[in-house]
């Protein structure tokens, strides 16, 4: 069975996928949702990395980061989900594992496909049935993007995705009204497994830029071999 992807290269983007343990819920109320992205905007000081789009779902979180310091993005994970495991057991009076074990991370083409994986990242409520519309989850970054306003929290953390800066309009107003019809386009089941089977091969991006991430880092499939293929949202 492949192992997940471990390259932590500086400046470059990463989409990280982390489940809680067999899939239990990780954020049980508005406080818990709180207190990680107050983990997030620490570590963010602490260990240096930039974080364009996120969605905190309520057994599963979606990050995507850019290390600006070689090894930060494996050291900032290890700290992140043990002090958030830290906080839970402590919280709920568990024990043990409160995550799923080894994140997953894909590497991202900074060239307008990092708009094209927070759009994915950020329609996972929708999908799942918590919201009728994306901007009514709080705990994501597509309110930042769609309407310029977002959890207060949320809003200190978020680096502007540089296609959304460059390439969607000139004025604010444009911009996100283009990135709400982009979403239309995520919505498409097509589009979304497109997406979903270039993560789970460790790379997302132009042909290209795949092959060329695939062969400098010897990138493997991050999908278990064996098993029978999971839908991921």
């Amino acid at each position: 069975m492949a192992r997940p992807l471990r390259v932590t290269t500086a400046n470059i983007p990463f989409h990280v996928l982390d489940r809680g343990n067999n899939r239990q819920t990780i954020f049980r109320n508005e406080e818990d949702f709180a207190y990680f992205l107050k983990l997030l905007i620490r570590y963010k000081k602490e260990l240096g990395f930039k974080l364009y789009h996120l969605c905190l779902m309520p057994n599963h979180i979606h990050l995507m980061i850019e290390p600006l310091i070689d090894g930060s993005l494996s050291r900032t994970m290890m700290r992140l989900t043990l002090a958030y495991s830290s906080y839970f057991n402590r919280k709920y009076q568990g024990v043990g594992h409160v995550w799923q074990g080894r994140y997953k991370s894909s590497i991202i083409d900074k060239d307008n496909y990092l708009i094209w994986c927070g759009l994915y990242i950020e329609i996972n409520p929708l999908r799942a049935g918590l919201v009728e519309k994306p901007e009514d989850w709080q705990f994501s970054s597509y309110g930042f993007y769609a309407f310029g306003k977002a959890h207060p929290l949320i809003e200190k953390l978020i680096d502007i995705d540089p296609y959304y800066y460059q390439g969607l309009g000139n004025s604010p107003e444009e911009k996100q009204g283009r990135y709400r019809q982009h979403i239309n386009d995520v919505i498409d089941e097509t589009f979304l497994r497109g997406i979903r089977d270039q993560l789970n091969e460790g790379v997302f991006g132009e042909k290209r830029f795949i092959q060329e991430m695939k062969t400098r880092f010897e990138i493997r499939s991050l999908r278990d071999r064996g098993r029978p293929r999971k839908q991921e949202k």
